[in-house]
């Protein structure tokens, strides 16, 4: 049913631990542009030309983000530019030229989620960011956004989990943060009620790092297509983390009913450190991918996945592995790369593994949906 051939397209980035992930259309063809970064570092684009081949471009430098990133046209000029942590890069217009880094807030740093959403409620987008060495927190963009941008406080951090929607239905957008989820009282993102979510207890054996507590990866979706928003979330920073989705019982937040994906089982698997929810298949229902990491590996080599959504409602899952070369990934996006209109896959390490398949080399890589085999 998912039919993926996968295309190693570089293995010469610099060493270092990547992330700052972003797959959008940076240059206005109607193509997807594929964006990752050195973590506080430099910051790389990837073009797929008509033949095929890919090139890579230096578009920034000293970024001041850890993981996260976000693709936004903060000057409304038409081009998209990239927030990562407490600056912005503005879009040249020519990926020869280097983009143009502005600093927002020089004591934001080391940001691990990044995410764009009308918090205000105003028609115009904000920047949500959080990391376990700052608070979860909202900017609004400045009239002129070379100046200092303004934040508020939303909530107490962990180290990753940042999901947004509208979890009560009234139409504002709402903060999933892990074991919590904040309410947008006013809808003008100024006043946040706290209320506490089902989050399955962690096995305490496997937290061997600080940053592995309570982080995850969530997204707020209609599962089981009741109009409600549900949650989606994954635990992401440790080796055999449970995957599942909370279900909106009542649809306004206030009851939970939690639902595995997939099991921890034997052998343990390395970390999700990616989760992307949409409809792979085409019938309609949101499935679940994922993959396992190589710098937080499992006791086997690691491998991608997909969960379908059987009968549509996230009662029953079917596991399908796409990939097992020995290549893993972090931080991986799903999106229409060769223009065939179906969902591709894009990612890279975090920090590669000494024994992958690439020589232990730091590497992009590409997998080409090749649609579902007819007869």
């Amino acid at each position: 049913m998912y039919r993926y051939k996968h295309h190693v397209i570089d293995t010469s980035l610099p060493t270092g631990m990547y992330a700052q992930t972003m797959l959008e259309d940076f240059d206005n063809d109607g193509r997807l542009e594929y964006v990752l970064g050195l973590s506080l570092g430099d910051l790389y684009l990837y073009k797929q030309h008509p033949d095929g081949n890919w090139q890579r471009f230096l578009i920034g430098r000293d970024s001041p983000s850890d993981v996260g990133a976000a693709a936004l046209d903060v000057n409304g000029n038409g081009l998209l530019d990239i927030v990562t942590g407490g600056a912005w890069f503005e879009n040249t217009g020519d990926f020869t030229v280097p983009f143009i880094k502005h600093v927002f807030d020089p004591e934001l740093a080391s940001v691990h989620d990044v995410f764009v959403a009308d918090i205000s409620g105003d028609g115009k987008a904000d920047v949500v960011t959080m990391s376990d060495q700052n608070d979860v927190r909202w900017y609004r963009i400045a009239d002129k956004p070379t100046d200092h941008w303004i934040h508020t406080h939303i909530g107490e951090p962990v180290h990753a989990g940042v999901a947004i929607g509208d979890i009560n239905g009234n139409g504002s957008m709402d903060i999933v943060r892990t074991n919590v989820w904040f309410e947008n009282l006013r809808g003008d993102g100024s006043v946040w009620a706290v209320h506490a979510l089902p989050f399955p207890p962690q096995d305490q054996s496997k937290l061997t790092k600080y940053f592995m507590v309570d982080a995850t990866h969530a997204k707020v979706v209609d599962v089981n297509q009741s109009v409600f928003n549900d949650i989606v979330m994954v635990e992401n920073e440790m080796p055999g983390g449970k995957l599942f989705w909370l279900e909106n019982v009542k649809g306004d937040g206030s009851e939970w009913r939690y639902h595995d994906i997939a099991v921890p089982g034997s052998p343990v698997r390395g970390a999700y450190h990616s989760l992307v929810v949409k409809d792979l298949n085409g019938n309609g229902a949101f499935d679940v991918f994922s993959c396992e990491m190589e710098d937080i590996g499992g006791e086997e080599p690691p491998r991608f996945y997909i969960w379908e959504n059987v009968d549509g409602k996230g009662g029953e899952w079917k596991e399908h592995v796409i990939l097992d070369v020995n290549l893993g990934g972090h931080a991986a996006l799903i999106g229409d790369i060769s223009g065939n209109g179906l969902p591709d896959i894009i990612t890279k390490p975090w920090r590669p593994g000494p024994n992958n398949a690439v020589g232990g080399k730091p590497f992009v890589m590409y997998l080409e949906n090749l649609g579902p085999l007819t007869d």
